[in-house]
């Protein structure tokens, strides 16, 4: 569905209304568009894919020659819910960002999950980090803001898993549910289960062969998937999918908000077709569909991953792609590339975004791109080597900033700049100076959509914006019928 202009410009960052991220991009281009020679960002500095000229890129780690800092893994939220904060991961230890400006914040040397993949964002609460201990099995709530670690259950303890069996929550890592009650996990490879939190309840799945894979919760906590399986809350057996094989995957939801598994289809199906580079499985009837269907994209990508955690953008259904391919030279539809797809019960649209660069003939595993869509679906995270003359020296993470032409900071709709905003970043005072001889009346708003601030105009006038948290601001304009989106960054 498409968005009239108007409604863009004024709701285009406020969660709890759909954005639109086809802007500056051609649906269904079949077109090659050769990646291109480009020099390697500087830290936080952006360049501009020349085959995708609506995206910037932008540099957000600094990884020392022979290291990695990048994504955790493709199926794990990188931004919190507000995308206030991102955690990527180097040097053996999860780092924390600034979700906007991507400025280092610090180290989590404080939290130990059992495996580097398993720290879950809230989907309510910015501050929050839900993880596993690796040593004493605590399902922990953690406190960003007051480093504050609560302890929600003791997962050996209400599992009766002894320590020998090895309490996991993999092997195929996703997200907890997307009310933040659901989290499972496996006794070694004799049982597995999940905890529902508002009840408090236990719940052990019917499984004969476990394959030391916990079955993981869909986003509504009502169904789970394992091993090409769903299973329901009762931990009963529902249906399979029709999955040739287990391969890279992402559980998510259509735009019509069913559960959904997101997989690469190297082959078809056992019954037939769904087949390519991102098949869609409906968990609640079981149809699935290709996205890119082998006729116009080709033979399935190598090295695909997909992200499909676009919680808070309520179009629904937007899903991120990052594939190597086979050339590996950028030169093949989705080869070396990034695309973002609007996934609906029966049918999607193929938006392909940028290059991502990268390959993992030096740097191995960490040199995969492992997409993760922003809780808005406006940023994609991925990690590169950078190919070209720093290919294979070291791996950063980089944000792939959709709509570069609509979401910067200028006017929406008019050439002539009305209103400009300096300094920006602002640290105390923010000024605002108008062209137009009228008066001007403005909101100031948060990323998550509350409005901060309600005033008017009248050619230039100072806002006081210390008392203001740090973070990204939207400010919006109005003059009968005019309107102009700017953004600000306070530090």
């Amino acid at each position: 569905m498409k968005v009239k202009l108007l409604l863009v410009l004024c709701v285009i960052f406020q969660f709890g209304t759909a954005q639109d991220l086809t802007v500056g991009y051609s649906v269904n281009d079949l077109t090659q568009h050769p990646m291109q020679p480009l020099a390697k960002p500087g830290y936080l500095e952006t360049v501009t894919d020349p085959s995708f000229p609506a995206t910037n890129i932008r540099r957000i780690t600094q990884a020392t020659a022979g290291s990695f800092v990048a994504p955790m893994y493709n199926t794990i939220q990188s931004w919190n819910t507000d995308e206030s904060f991102m955690l990527v991961y180097g040097g053996g230890v999860h780092q924390l960002l600034n979700g906007q400006d991507y400025s280092f914040i610090r180290t989590l040397s404080d939290i130990n999950p059992d495996d580097l993949e398993a720290v879950f964002w809230s989907f309510i609460d910015p501050n929050i980090l839900f993880y596993m201990d690796n040593n004493t099995d605590d399902l922990i709530s953690y406190n960003l803001e007051t480093q504050v670690k609560t302890i929600v259950v003791n997962i050996r303890t209400i599992s009766s898993c002894a320590g020998s069996d090895g309490l996991s929550g993999g092997n195929d890592i996703q997200m907890m549910s997307w009310d933040d009650d659901v989290f499972a996990f496996r006794c070694g490879n004799s049982s597995a289960f999940y905890y529902r939190i508002s009840t408090s309840t236990l719940t052990q799945f019917n499984i004969t062969d476990i394959n030391y894979t916990s079955p993981m919760p869909f986003p509504s906590g009502n169904f789970f998937y394992h091993n090409r399986k769903v299973y329901d809350a009762n931990g009963i057996f529902v249906r399979d999918l029709n999955v040739g094989s287990t391969e890279h995957s992402c559980l998510g939801q259509l735009s019509n908000g069913d559960d959904a598994y997101f997989s690469i289809g190297f082959e078809q199906g056992p019954n037939g077709a769904c087949q390519g580079t991102l098949v869609a499985h409906n968990a609640t009837t079981g149809h699935c569909f290709s996205v890119t269907p082998v006729g116009d994209y080709g033979y399935p990508k190598s090295g695909t991953h997909m992200s499909a955690l676009a919680h808070k953008n309520t179009d629904g259904g937007w899903v991120a792609v990052s594939s190597l391919g086979y050339q590996q030279d950028g030169v093949q539809i989705l080869d070396q590339e990034l695309f973002i797809a609007k996934v609906n019960e029966f049918d999607s649209d193929v938006y392909r975004v940028a290059h991502h660069r990268s390959d993992e003939d030096d740097i191995g595993y960490w040199g995969e791109p492992h997409v993760t869509i922003s809780p808005s679906g406006t940023r994609l995270l991925f990690g590169s080597d950078w190919s070209g003359a720093e290919d294979g020296i070291s791996v950063d993470s980089y944000v792939a900033e959709l709509n570069k032409n609509t979401l910067s900071n200028t006017q929406f709709v008019n050439t002539n700049q009305i209103v400009t905003l300096y300094p920006n970043p602002a640290k105390d005072k923010l000024q605002l100076q108008s062209t137009l001889s009228q008066l001007l009346a403005l909101t100031i708003s948060d990323i998550s959509g509350k409005t901060i601030l309600k005033t008017h105009i009248y050619r230039q006038k100072q806002i006081d914006v210390s008392s203001f948290a740090n973070g990204l601001y939207f400010v919006t304009f109005y003059n009968e019928g005019t309107i102009q989106t700017l953004k600000f960054i306070k530090k």
